[in-house]
């Protein structure tokens, strides 16, 4: 799994696809858009660990804690890191 900044534009679904593959490498059981990162089984260490790829793939504070932590979905991952990488 590559967490480099994808070539083409951002899009709601290919960050959803990023997200997915991104927890799934994190060893959390994320299958779609609907998988909620903490009943996946995530927690405060892999949440900094998603924290810190998605900034590596698509710029700093992509992914604030608060964001992460109040909207926990794949879908709602991927918006928050489209929203706030189109600055």
């Amino acid at each position: 799994m590559s967490n480099r900044t994808p070539a083409a534009p951002l899009t709601q679904e290919g960050l959803e696809e990023w997200v997915v593959s991104a927890c799934t490498g994190l060893g959390l059981t994320t299958t779609d858009a609907d998988s909620d990162f903490f009943e996946a089984g995530g927690n405060s260490l892999t949440a900094i660990r998603l924290i810190s790829q998605a900034e590596e793939a698509f710029g700093e504070d992509v992914l604030p804690p608060e964001d992460l932590f109040a909207e926990s979905t794949v879908r709602q991952i991927a918006a928050t890191i489209l929203r706030n990488a189109r600055g």
